[in-house]
């Protein structure tokens, strides 16, 4: 079954694991990504595809959300949302499952999320048979003394400290509380060269560093043994085991956590839980490490296992957070940016402030700062804090771009512009990362790029998928059946909950979803593109064109005249149709790019909306089944607010009992997956 990775950036497996959602995969990715996307702002993803992944990920998934303890905010946001997908209806059910040695369920309900849940554990079975020797793992609980040390000389203290515990031949783990900790003991105790292996490990480094420094975390040891400095990311993802494990203060749970990193195969025979309290609480609460400091000093001296461990007390208290509700979601399904061309900041329903984080990429940038270049791939980008990276561009100590995801264009970055949806780009000649660091935003060594390969970045404004650099040109009318052909498979496979009208409005759309690339405009750009167009056989789909579109009125959106076409009562295209709004709706949203919020851009003229001029015409065309449409004018007339507006129909279908926004969204990826399946038969082909 293929495994595939949900994060940031540019992938192929992303688009296969899309254009094929009738296949079983098996997803695996961080909270952060995978809740943005549940919430339709997908972290370091492009903004055309935040429907898509949410109308996805939204049905038939099972979600297995582990280590609850390190969920923050996210814990009740994926209840809530199991709440809403059981209340609104999805297209095919989702089920959730919340793992944790240290696991309340009492903690498991919301406001929207009230029921008995099932409980998973070990049965009298599993703990007689090899997986007891883990269960009964003994270590030693004791407090490591660091003396009165402040801030500034704790790095060292601790450093010399894990130098004398350290055993050669074994393992030890340090696990600090933050970053900064981690990164200043990895240091001193570079300087004091223990002779032992030594690793950093934190989330803060590339794809393939971050790879191989967990690799070097659970390599075979040497006669010196190693020593692994990290941060919370051992207390999920990393399955590794020490002889002594070296730990700050934290909250219970994710102690116990940690301590399940030591003598975690159960064949140490004299492992130790050393602790230390930090010089700071942060990113804690100072009375959860003091409560946790109590329960340990009571267990100085003794010897336990980790059910033990879990057993001896909870948390002092249990954090509050933002709640999502029903009109949050609601509110997110238009990814339209406001006028001031911001977007609605999910980060409080996924992660605590002092944990967010956007990505980054580091690129050669030109003396004349400008830039082209494809999306940055996922195995150039690098988790880095917020507050840092806006400070770095702020003070001017590195030079950044910043992906206008409506333009399609690189334009400086300012510091406004840092969040997590964001796309940046950073000079790697100005430094900010060490391959064995990660990121470092006081570093200044000039940092390799890696070069994976150029794809072009797709843009409100930009149109990529209708060149085919490797194929032919490509009718209109074999485009459309080939989609309502594909709609109607993807339909049959999936066997989604819908209705039969519904069902129809999938296909009819696949059917309807290009009759914009029949104006002129962009049959102009179209053969601006590749003027070698036969002489016969158009209006065309898709042309094999080596240069993007580029269109005239600027901004030109196909998917809008679709629409708009459809709106005409004089096609008759809907006549007899039962779910006439919803086949309008999933044509005009087939891009991801003009869904809700239909407005002009701001240097279009009052007639014009994007690139769509009033009155302008189409051409006659040939549509499957249906015959030859005459050419007619476009009017403008059903963007205005109001109760016949594009708006206000797409308000009503998600807003419907029977159809809501985890069905809608659900119908417009299907759509948009059957329109790449049948746009990827073409590449390779002449005829």
């Amino acid at each position: 079954m293929p495994v595939h990775l949900l994060m940031g950036g540019e992938d192929a497996g992303d688009r296969d694991w899309k254009s094929y959602p009738e296949r079983e995969r098996i997803f695996v990715g961080t909270l952060d990504m995978v809740l943005s996307r549940l919430l339709m702002r997908g972290f370091a993803e492009f903004r055309s595809t935040w429907p898509m992944s949410f109308g996805l990920l939204h049905a038939g998934v099972q979600f297995v959300f582990d280590e609850v303890q390190l969920m923050g905010p996210g814990l009740p946001t994926s209840l809530q949302l199991q709440g809403m997908r059981e209340a609104m209806g999805t297209a095919v059910p989702c089920r959730s499952m919340w793992m944790s040695a240290t696991l309340d369920p009492a903690e498991l309900a919301t406001v929207d999320f009230r029921r008995a849940l099932s409980v998973v554990e070990l049965d009298d079975e599993d703990r007689s048979g090899p997986v007891s020797i883990r269960i009964k793992a003994p270590r030693t609980v004791r407090r490591l003394d660091l003396g009165d040390v402040d801030d500034r000389r704790y790095p060292k203290a601790l450093a010399a400290r894990v130098v004398s515990e350290h055993r050669s031949g074994t393992r030890t783990l340090v696990v600090l509380n933050t970053v900064q900790r981690a990164t200043e003991v990895f240091d001193e105790l570079d300087k004091s060269d223990p002779g032992a292996e030594l690793v950093l490990l934190h989330s803060r480094f590339r794809p393939r560093d971050r790879q191989e420094w967990s690799r070097r975390a659970r390599a075979p040891l040497g006669s010196a043994g190693s020593i692994v400095v990290a941060t919370q990311v051992l207390e999920a993802g990393v399955d590794v085991t020490s002889e002594t494990l070296i730990t700050e203060v934290t909250p219970w749970s994710s102690l116990v956590q940690r301590a399940g990193r030591c003598n975690r195969d159960g064949l140490a025979s004299n492992a130790r839980l050393l602790w230390t309290t930090p010089p700071a609480a942060l990113p804690y609460e100072a009375a959860e490490l003091g409560h946790t400091t109590s329960v340990l000093e009571a267990l100085e001296g003794r010897v336990v296992t980790s059910e033990e461990l879990a057993a001896a007390t909870n948390e002092l208290t249990r954090p509050m957070h933002p709640m999502l509700r029903r009109r949050d979601l609601l509110g997110l399904f238009d990814t339209a940016p406001d006028l001031s061309g911001n977007d609605v900041d999910v980060s409080p329903f996924i992660r605590d402030a002092a944990d967010r984080t956007v990505h980054i990429a580091w690129r050669e940038i030109p003396d004349d700062q400008s830039m082209e270049g494809g999306a940055p791939h996922r195995a150039e980008l690098c988790p880095a804090p917020i507050r840092d990276v806006q400070a770095m561009i702020r003070e001017g100590r590195t030079r950044a771009r910043f992906f206008d995801q409506i333009s399609g264009t690189w334009v400086p970055a300012r510091p406004e512009d840092v969040r997590p949806t964001a796309v940046l780009v950073f000079d790697a000649a100005r430094g900010g990362y060490l391959s064995d660091r990660g990121f470092a935003p006081e570093g200044t060594a000039p940092v390799e790029p890696v070069r994976p390969p150029v794809q072009v970045p797709d843009a409100v404004d930009t149109d990529p998928h209708s060149v085919l650099r490797n194929g032919r040109w490509v009718p209109l009318h074999e485009h459309l059946a080939d989609v309502e052909r594909e709609c109607r498979a993807l339909l049959d496979a999936l066997g989604p909950q819908l209705t039969t009208a519904q069902r129809e409005a999938v296909a009819l759309a696949g059917r309807y979803h290009d009759l914009g690339k029949a104006h002129s405009t962009f049959i102009a750009s179209l053969a601006r593109s590749d003027g070698s167009a036969p002489a016969e056989g158009g209006p065309w789909a898709k042309s094999p064109g080596r240069t993007p579109l580029r269109h005239d009125p600027p901004h030109f959106r196909h998917e809008l005249v679709s629409a708009l076409v459809l709106l005409d009562d004089t096609t008759g295209l809907l006549d007899g149709v039962n779910e006439p709004d919803l086949v309008i709706y999933l044509t005009l949203a087939h891009h991801g790019k003009v869904c809700l919020t239909v407005r002009a851009r701001p240097d279009e003229q009052v007639n014009t909306v994007l690139g769509v001029v009033h009155e302008s015409t189409t051409v006659d065309t040939t549509l499957p089944v249906v015959g030859t449409l005459a050419a007619r004018p476009v009017s403008l007339q059903a963007i205005r607010f109001g109760r016949g507006s594009l708006t206000s129909r797409a308000l009503r279908l998600r807003d419907r009992e029977d159809l809501g926004p985890f069905r809608l969204a659900f119908c417009e990826a299907v759509v948009r997956s059957a329109d790449w399946r049948a746009s990827a038969s073409y590449e390779g082909t002449t005829s």
